[in-house]
This record gives structure tokens, C-alpha cells and sequence, in this order.
């Protein structure tokens, strides 16, 4: 199965498996009102010089985003699966960078994704994370009705 992930950055929905495509200001802005509208979060995890990320687990709900930071030294972002490479953006620029860079992901696919920095991890340990994404609709209270009659 593709997992489809949209990346937020100014004007621009950054794709993993398509190239960027610029958005109206008009239309980001709706897109992210949409989102906020609907529950979705932004978290943030940050990439620090003693080569840790921070928080290095992280459980989100379906639809939120992570604004990934660099908070100091020569870091990225590179997801197990490759399913996004970022640092000062997520297209061309993405490379280890010491520069003061921030990109947002949206995660929509459920699941584990691993991620480490291409310059001091790897798949195999390192410098490196993991996010969570769990079903918005079990959070919200939805499972506490199951087996409820719906006349109590």
C-alpha cells in the first residue's frame, strides 16, 4: 500500500510521491483552516546538536501535522520508508543542513513511521524517531459507545 503524506510549507503542498504543487494563498490558508476545524494538531519535534530528536517518540492523531526544527547542528529529516526527506524543504533542498530550517509534515496514513538524519543515523539506530499516528475517531470517544444500547 502507497501512503500518501502531504507537506505544508508556505504556499506549497509538498507530495513524497509528486512534485510540489503552489497553491493560491487563499487556498493554503482554507486548507489549513479546514484542518484546524476538524481537530487536526501541529506538534512539534526538534533536531538538537547532542544528535537527539526531540521528543524521539511521538504519538499524533490521524490528520495532524509535526513541525519539524532544527534546533542546532547539521540535521534532516529522512523517513525509514522515504516517504519524506526535509530539511530546509522537502523537495530539493533536503539534505543535512545547519541552517535555522522548520518544514510541516501532515501525516493521514495510520501507523509507525521510523525517521533518522542522514548525517548521524540510520535505519539501524543513530540519531532517529518514531511517530505514532493513531485513528482520530477512537480518541474522540467513539469506542466508549460500543456495546451501548442506544436507548440508555
Amino acid at each position: 500500500m502507497r501512503h500518501r503524506f502531504r507537506f505544508f510549507r508556505s504556499e506549497r503542498i509538498f507530495s513524497a510521491a509528486k512534485r510540489a504543487v503552489p497553491l493560491p494563498g487563499a487556498l493554503c490558508a482554507a486548507v489549513t483552516l479546514f484542518a484546524q476545524a476538524a481537530g487536526a494538531a501541529q506538534h512539534v519535534v526538534t533536531a538538537y546538536s547532542n544528535l537527539t530528536f526531540s521528543p524521539a517518540a511521538i504519538t499524533i492523531q490521524q490528520g495532524d501535522t509535526i513541525r519539524f526544527e532544527n534546533g542546532g547542528g547539521a540535521h534532516n529529516v529522512h523517513a525509514d520508508d522515504d516517504r519524506f526527506i526535509c530539511s530546509v524543504n522537502c523537495t530539493t533542498d533536503n539534505g543535512p543542513s545547519s541552517t535555522k530550517w522548520s518544514v510541516v509534515v501532515r501525516f493521514d496514513e495510520l501507523g509507525t513511521i521510523g525517521y533518522y538524519c542522514d548525517k548521524h543515523g540510520g535505519t539501524g539506530g543513530g540519531m532517529r524517531g518514531s511517530i505514532t499516528v493513531i485513528d482520530r475517531v477512537f480518541v474522540d470517544g467513539f469506542d466508549e459507545t460500543i456495546g451501548r444500547s442506544p436507548l440508555r
